[in-house]
């Protein structure tokens, strides 16, 4: 049967997340670059001391695993047995290769649909726990960037902020902590009774039936314990994020303290946040950057720490994925296709209405 004109809706959905992470990216890039001299910047790169960069790598494979834990933590049990860390990891990786490749930070749900379909397990109720990750990630960048704009002397606005939200994270991880979401999940399942009641359509049945299994992975009362060890395991991740940074700067023979290397790292992080270009090109360098200047570093070596950590993060996490994808492939894995799980997961996220 011929495609309808146009193509489907998804299609045109990302055709558009992707032009218009293109633009916001190309302004970013230039307002990253826009008083800086590149040529400085290019020969910092060129010189950067190799003793960091390999000890940059060390760290970041020693994060990616300590992030494959958490996950495998967080994830529902499988005849009882936690999934092992060595089949979380694959998934883990080839997401942050979609993530480097797809626009709207689709990685999210591909590794989503990926271990389900590896663990036979509810494709909702994965991409729940990733959902719930990305909040108890963004609740760790702010207890730790709190400390550390006090200890720059950051201006009393930002401060301010950071407080507030760091606050709002402390209350989320205790709601989950001890209460979990038992309420919102009942609240699913009236509404699963009441949709079945009503005879509506079968794809509304269907949609209620994701809602119910997506709660049930963001948090039910078998996993509340675990959301404080999943926490503490999101602040030695993101702890190492901001070595990374710390790492970089060093590289190029920069000095810096560790509340402004967790500041960068935590604002960097958030950057991410925005809908880019595939890879976050140019949001990143440009909060970074941000950041760095306002911290006192020049110019060109504050991008210059931006882009190497980007490209040092960036590049060997997407070939770790393509390693496996030829893993998931050679073991007979169902979800070793990257394309069809980056169309379930786009299916997944418009369904849940996640914000990429």
């Amino acid at each position: 049967m011929a495609p309808r004109p146009g193509g489907s809706p998804l299609s045109r959905r990302h055709v558009g997340l992707t032009a218009i992470g293109v633009v916001v990216s190309a302004v970013a890039i230039w307002l990253s670059v826009r008083s800086v001299n590149l040529g400085e910047v290019g020969r910092l790169l060129v010189d950067a001391s190799r003793g960091p960069v390999l000890a940059f790598l060390l760290v970041l494979a020693t994060q990616t695993i300590i992030r494959a834990a958490r996950w495998s933590i967080l994830l529902p049990r499988r005849h009882g047995r936690r999934i092992p860390i060595l089949r979380t990891l694959p998934p883990l990786l080839v997401g942050y290769l979609a993530n480097s490749v797809l626009p709207a930070r689709l990685g999210e749900p591909v590794r989503a649909v990926l271990v389900a379909r590896r663990e036979d397990l509810p494709v909702a109720s994965a991409f729940g726990v990733v959902v719930l990750e990305r909040l108890i990630d963004s609740a760790a960048v702010a207890l730790l960037v709190l400390p550390a704009a006090w200890a720059v002397g950051a201006p009393s606005w930002i401060v301010q902020i950071a407080a507030v939200c760091a606050a709002a994270a402390s209350a989320f991880l205790l709601v989950l902590s001890f209460a979990g979401l038992a309420g919102p999940v009942r609240l699913v399942d009236c509404l699963a009774n009441a949709v079945s009641r009503a005879g509506v359509r079968p794809a509304m049945v269907r949609l209620v039936g994701h809602l119910r299994e997506f709660a049930s992975g963001a948090g039910t009362a078998d996993r509340r314990p675990l959301v404080l060890v999943a926490a503490c395991l999101s602040l030695v991740a993101w702890t190492m994020d901001a070595t990374l940074v710390w790492l970089a700067a060093l590289s190029i023979g920069v000095m810096l303290d560790p509340a402004q290397a967790i500041l960068i790292a935590g604002v960097g992080v958030f950057a991410t946040m925005i809908p880019a270009a595939p890879g976050y090109v140019g949001t990143y360098e440009l909060a970074a950057s941000a950041t760095a200047v306002a911290l006192g570093i020049e110019r060109e070596w504050a991008l210059a720490i931006a882009v190497l950590v980007h490209a040092l993060a960036l590049l060997p996490m997407a070939a770790a994925g393509a390693i496996s994808v030829l893993v998931l492939q050679r073991a007979g894995s169902r979800g070793s296709n990257i394309a069809g799980a980056a169309r379930a997961g786009g299916e997944r996220s418009a369904s849940a209405g996640m914000r990429g």
